[in-house]
């Protein structure tokens, strides 16, 4: 599997960037899920010592993160969707029959 084919978001990217930044990688938040969705892809392993990152792991930190892909059309029609002055979205305005 190529480091292009893995999905991982710019949040993702920051964070092995700091695990190979730092020597000891227990300075790095890490949640738990992430740090199994890592171990899955075979970005990290789990060493005695702490959290290392795999040659494919350096690999992806080490190149430029991508842009992050564009909302469907479909989900960007609630961007339009009337907002009150707080930003919530509004409900569908309909009248109520009573």
């Amino acid at each position: 599997m190529s480091s292009k084919s893995i999905p991982l978001g710019t949040q993702e990217h920051e964070i092995l960037r700091a695990i190979a930044r730092n020597a000891a990688a227990l300075a790095v938040p890490l949640s738990s899920t992430q740090r199994l969705r890592f171990e899955m892809l075979g970005l990290i392993e789990d060493r005695a010592d702490g959290i290392r990152l795999t040659e494919r792991g350096r690999a992806i930190a080490a190149a430029p993160s991508e842009a992050p892909p564009q909302a469907a059309p479909e989900l960007q029609q609630h961007a339009s969707a009337p907002r009150d002055r707080r930003g919530r979205r509004l409900g569908l305005r309909r009248r109520s029959p009573f």
